[in-house]
């Protein structure tokens, strides 16, 4: 999937490095309406799993803290520990990703940008008749992952509602699992 996106990313990478002198034009119309709010957001990159039944990953923690660089950066908002949650490997278990989800639904408010990125194995519950996803976290088991360590899709779909539509917050999803 990543080459995928590559390949129809790429003739637009090579067009913007070949326009000179372009920088991006900031948006005060928005800008103007919401001088209030804030950008939150919680950043996880796996590529080291406890179970050695899951395979490694080579690039997903590394993947994830460069968006984290990103978003510390003055083009990605300087956002600071106050508002960036980042969890990496060892620190990625599933009770601290629901806990800086929580975290994020405690904080963002109206007109707020929260922020999931999420990157790192996903697989689907075959054994049940709806075969549900999940993001699996550092603590996953290679099967059954119900029993923990793996973090249901729905109840992610649940959090995004809240922010979103609940919470009034705008949204932004990036999920690089397969």
């Amino acid at each position: 999937m990543k080459y995928c996106i590559i390949y129809f990313l790429f003739p637009f990478l090579v067009y913007a490095q070949n326009q000179k002198g372009a920088s991006p034009k900031a948006n005060t119309q928005s800008r103007s309406l919401e001088t209030n709010s804030a950008t939150y957001a919680v950043v996880v990159g796996i590529s080291d799993y406890q179970d050695k039944d899951i395979p490694d990953l080579r690039f997903a923690d590394k993947d994830a803290e460069a968006f984290a660089n990103f978003l510390r950066s003055p083009a990605g908002g300087s956002l600071n520990t106050d508002h960036l949650k980042v969890l990496l490997n060892k620190q990625a278990t599933m009770a601290q990703f629901a806990n800086a989800l929580d975290w994020l639904m405690e904080n963002a408010k109206e007109n707020d940008q929260a922020i999931v990125y999420f990157s790192g194995h996903g697989d689907v519950e075959k054994k049940t008749l709806t075969q549900p996803g999940f993001l699996l976290c550092w603590d996953a088991p290679a099967r059954v992952y119900m029993a923990g360590g793996a973090f249901a899709l729905p109840m992610l779909q649940e959090v995004i509602s809240t922010l979103s539509i609940q919470t009034k917050a705008k949204v932004v999803v990036i999920l690089d699992a397969c």
